[in-house]
């Protein structure tokens, strides 16, 4: 592993304590709110909290794991990525449902705090949609592994 990746990996590790408290507080606010509307920003705001603890572990499994079984290695990073792609043309799919039925309850409400509770979730879903599409491309571009070995197509393993 660099260097740079074991700072980044520090720095996310800092990140995820904070976070962590962050979703305790959360939790509490949440639990103890009575109207519903605060109710939902506490839930809104946990559920965002808790989502970016897993994707910092995630990313730290990814910057410090390396596989060092070449075959099963290349044969699980390509039926992933096919999965990943196929999956998400049909979540694409049910993205946009989501989408068209929000902006017809957008339509129909007349209360200012649920309108903007709606017009956030539905702009959550646009951002899903196109960042989502971004994502595939991007992981279907990546080469199977990070590191570089003599051939392009060897899997180097880290000795630590």
């Amino acid at each position: 592993m660099s260097q740079a990746d074991s700072e980044v990996i520090d720095i996310f590790k800092t990140q995820i304590e904070i976070e962590k408290k962050a979703l305790d507080k959360l939790v509490k606010l949440e639990e103890d709110a009575k109207e519903t509307a605060v109710r939902l920003t506490f839930m809104d705001l946990r559920l965002d909290t808790w989502k970016h603890i897993k994707f910092l572990e995630g990313m730290i499994e990814l910057l410090g794991t390396t596989p060092c079984d070449e075959w099963s290695a290349k044969v699980g990073r390509y039926a992933g990525r096919v999965k990943l792609e196929r999956e998400l043309d049909i979540l694409s799919k049910d993205e946009k449902k989501m989408i068209g039925l929000l902006e017809n309850a957008i339509n129909l409400v007349d209360d200012p705090i649920a309108k903007l509770l709606l017009e956030h979730m539905k702009e959550e879903e646009r951002h899903h949609l196109t960042d989502l599409e971004k994502l595939v491309k991007l992981i279907q571009q990546a080469p199977l592994q990070s590191k570089k070995g003599e051939k392009g197509t060897d899997i180097v393993c880290d000795t630590d």
